[in-house]
């Protein structure tokens, strides 16, 4: 399921208030500019996609909304790198919608960005020159992988690691051996 930026609002807005908000968190936050009418259709559209729920007099973010970014037990990479597919972002704003510490952020940030699943971009805003995380190609593959079940994130791994030999400067007869390995595993995997 797709989120976008107001999607990602609302359901920050949740969390940032002991995961439920009320007609009067809304009042009070950015959320303000929507008006009345595309603030009805988001929060149906949330509701529709079990994103949140309604509990009395509040909307209260569902557990799955919860998973998708601040569920602990998912990789702080992972979470960010989805974050990402959001929108770009500046590094306080990935903390401050992720509710992480600055440095563990930083830290995954620096990680990811080595393993080129993210880029800075630098932009001029209000005449400073600011530095914007963006999601690389190899991110959302990083991610596809990741929201494969076990035995599919093996079968792929196993599927690079052949590719990968295939593409070495090893003697045919090693790669063909290495090869009936890698398929023998793969075909127990099955």
């Amino acid at each position: 399921m797709k989120i976008d930026q107001i999607d990602l609002a609302f359901l920050h807005l949740a969390v940032s208030h002991n995961n439920r908000f009320n007609e009067q968190d809304l009042a009070g936050s950015d959320l303000v500019y929507l008006g009345v009418g595309r603030t009805l259709d988001k929060l149906a559209h949330l509701k529709e996609n079990n994103l949140i729920q309604l509990d009395g007099e509040s909307f209260r973010i569902t557990d799955a909304a919860k998973k998708i970014f601040w569920d602990k037990d998912t990789p702080l990479q992972t979470r960010i790198l989805r974050l990402l597919q959001v929108k770009s972002f500046e590094e306080p704003d990935i903390v401050k919608y992720l509710l992480e510490e600055p440095q563990s952020i930083q830290e995954k940030i620096d990680e990811s960005r080595k393993h080129g699943l993210l880029i800075f971009t630098t932009i001029k805003k209000d005449e400073k020159i600011t530095k914007i995380c963006e999601i690389t190609h190899e991110g959302n593959e990083f991610l596809q992988v990741q929201s494969l079940d076990p035995k599919s994130q093996l079968q792929k791994m196993l599927q690079d690691i052949s590719t990968k030999i295939q593409n070495s400067k090893l003697d045919n007869t090693k790669i063909k051996e290495i090869l009936e390995k890698i398929q023998k595993i793969s075909t127990e995997l099955d």
